[in-house]
């Protein structure tokens, strides 16, 4: 789904040892643009700095893209692909909502975790694309919300969720789990997979998962064992 890490810094210290990077795929440039984006924003990213991350002229970049504008659709909408796939392989996977629920909130973390730049592309600077290429944006962006909403909406009429307002409690499910790539480390306190398990506990709690199960009347199971007279 994304190209290799390219890291700007260690690519400029090359440049000026005087070693330029051979760049001789588009990859290359595209993984230099990931690198930018995300740590300085698209605004604030121009070819030039593109160029010199890679050790290379302007001119050359652009035998590679068209525009820096072809690069921002190109990562945001691979990214959310991506996410789009590994939401319906999570939901999928079981027929329990509760559990497609949990599977789905989990998923979108951990691909946060394991894809932080792209994925801090793709929430914060899909904003400056244009025209065709933020319609399209848009409408992965809608289905991926859309997703959460079903989820809700089915898991209140069977009982088993309590929530008011399905459209609400999924932004807060997706909007919570976007802070992740801002702040997490893998070398801290907390792994991918604790991470992963609280955010699908918290999803849950905002779906109502415990308000629904305290409601449900208690009753009898028909498989326990009768006394014996």
């Amino acid at each position: 789904m994304t190209a290799r890490s390219v890291s700007p810094t260690s690519i400029r210290a090359s440049a000026r040892r005087g070693r330029p990077r051979a760049v001789n795929a588009r990859s290359d440039v595209r993984a230099a643009a990931t690198e930018l984006f995300a740590d300085q924003g698209y605004r604030s990213t121009g070819v030039r700095d593109i160029a010199e991350a890679l050790g290379i002229g302007p001119t050359s970049v652009y035998t590679h893209i068209s525009s820096k504008a072809e690069l921002l659709q190109e990562i945001v909408i691979d990214t959310l692909d991506a996410l789009l796939a590994i939401q319906s392989e999570a939901i999928t996977s079981t027929s329990d909502v509760v559990q497609q629920l949990r599977r789905a909130a989990e998923s979108q973390v951990r691909f946060f975790v394991e894809n932080p730049k792209e994925s801090l592309i793709a929430i914060r600077e899909f904003r400056w694309a244009e025209g065709e290429d933020l319609r399209a944006i848009q409408v992965r962006r809608r289905a991926y919300r859309q997703a959460f909403e079903d989820l809700l909406v089915a898991g209140d009429r069977q009982g088993v969720l309590s929530v008011e307002n399905s459209k609400i409690a999924a932004f807060s499910i997706i909007e919570m789990a976007e802070a992740v790539p801002t702040w997490f480390r893998p070398d801290r306190e907390v792994s991918e997979n604790q991470i992963a398990y609280l955010y699908g506990e918290y999803a849950l709690r905002i779906a109502g998962a415990d308000r629904a199960s305290r409601a449900r009347p208690t009753t009898r199971s028909s498989s326990r064992p009768r006394r014996s007279k």
